[in-house]
């Protein structure tokens, strides 16, 4: 393994974390409105759209670890992971707008052509994504550094989450003209265009610092040895998988409450823009806090704001907008912890598992987590969506009072159980910052690159 630790310039920490953006243009649209556009714009029942998106991110999770696998062993003069950037950010957009463009199918060959299409654009962003989620590892290998470039991509990230959840509907509105599909599709490409200027400009101000030689890449076997051994990497994936089940069932449930709730569908926007703003205003202060504390202390505390914002969701009543947003900040605090020390403790547990097994492998170990998130976003939004449909849910309908309860109802018990047990999980983690130094330093002194003296 070569070593960075230097401290990176702000023109790299910036093109890195900018990259975020481009890929929330994509993966935060999808997730807050893709289930609304199927159900109210196209006419898919929430059951078939809710899997038809499940279906999808499945087969995306599916394909991460391979992906992770590839780029990991891709040799160009531009590095490994950097090329995915270069030549993948054109065919994700066009995938990406198929999704909208209106098809002229009705019924089964609706459905097929949604998820075809769905899957489609699902393959290109795991061709472009995870060999970006894998470059933190590979630009530096100090700890500290690593979480400031994840403290740059959580800014880059929920400052896309907030232009998305504020704009997106209004821009809808502007370029349809009273046409939402119209409108919807305009939309995709506008966010098309941008997120493959920025994936260009990621590309031209990064650079890949830490590699494995080439005669020591690891096999398929030596991977998995790796994974069975990585403690530390299956807690902090299990941080992200209950997190991002919490998350799924309160956050994507908000625009259905909103709308038909609290009657208020003009607060949708700002409901979910009040969380990744102070998602995003959060940032700053979580990284501070990490600095002084540990990433596992503030892995701890979102989730743990999270339950406190899901219970008082249950007692706030529906004719009191005022105070539903202002539960909102608390739960925009606990994604910004959440969010922040996930992507910066996963890069640390690369380091644990080579220790652990002499086998680095940073690209099957984001391929996994990536796996993670996604499927459990996947089957968070298909389980939703069966659920609207089984408290009998009617698209552009009034919502009778038990449906209503029901629906406020999920939003409680899920999201609580699922912050808890996150909770639980991550005060186990074994990583903390001096330990994760001593492992770069042992890892350097058994690939020959300083002496035993430095590693104590």
């Amino acid at each position: 393994m070569t070593t960075s630790g230097a401290e990176l310039p702000f023109r790299k920490r910036f093109g890195y974390g900018i990259g975020d953006l481009s890929f929330n243009l994509y993966f935060t649209t999808a997730s807050l409105y893709l289930l609304l556009y199927y159900t109210d714009v196209v006419g898919l029942s929430p059951a078939t759209g809710g899997w038809i998106f499940a279906a999808a991110l499945t087969w995306d999770a599916v394909l991460d670890p391979f992906m992770g696998y590839v780029a990991s062993r891709t040799r160009t003069r531009w590095g490994s992971y950097r090329p995915y950037l270069l030549f993948g950010a054109v065919p994700l957009a066009i995938a990406w707008a198929l999704i909208f463009l209106p098809s002229g199918f009705t019924g089964t060959a609706l459905t097929i052509y949604a998820l075809a299409v769905h899957m489609l654009f699902r393959t290109c962003y795991t061709i472009v994504s995870m060999p970006y989620l894998s470059l933190s590892a590979v630009m530096t290998s100090e700890s500290n550094e690593r979480g400031v470039l994840a403290s740059f991509r959580m800014v880059a990230a929920t400052g896309a989450g907030l232009i998305i959840s504020y704009f997106t509907l209004d821009l809808v509105k502007a370029f349809g003209g009273g046409d939402q599909m119209r409108g919807f599709l305009f939309v995709a490409l506008l966010f098309g265009t941008l997120a493959t200027l920025i994936l260009w400009f990621t590309f031209l101000n990064t650079t890949e610092e830490v590699a494995a030689e080439e005669e020591k890449l690891p096999s398929a076997a030596d991977m998995i040895r790796m994974l069975r051994a990585n403690s530390a990497f299956w807690l902090v994936g299990g941080l992200m998988l209950m997190t991002a089940m919490a998350s799924t069932f309160f956050s994507k449930a908000i625009p259905y409450l909103f709308k038909y709730g609290v009657g208020r569908p003009d607060l949708i926007g700002t409901a979910l823009a009040t969380i990744t703003g102070c998602a995003m205003i959060s940032i700053p202060f979580w990284t501070q806090i990490m600095k002084r504390t540990s990433k596992r202390a503030v892995a701890m505390s979102g989730p743990s704001l999270g339950c406190i914002a899901y219970t008082s969701f249950w007692f706030v009543p529906m004719d009191r907008p005022d105070l539903l947003l202002g539960i909102l900040v608390i739960s925009g605090f606990a994604t910004g912890a959440g969010y922040l020390t996930f992507w910066a403790m996963i890069p640390d547990t690369v380091e644990f598992g080579e220790w652990r097994t002499g086998v680095r492998a940073e690209g099957m170990l984001f391929g996994f987590v990536s796996l993670v998130q996604k499927a459990a976003l996947g089957f968070g939004v298909g389980l939703l969506g069966e659920v609207l449909t089984k408290i009998g849910y009617v698209a552009n309908q009034p919502q009778t009072p038990e449906t209503l309860a029901n629906l406020r109802m999920m939003m409680l018990a899920a999201p609580l159980a699922f912050a808890a047990a996150a909770v639980a999980l991550i005060s186990f983690y074994p990583l903390d910052r001096k330990r994760h130094a001593r492992l770069v330093k042992a890892l350097a002194w058994r690939n020959r690159r300083m002496s035993p003296r430095d590693v104590m």
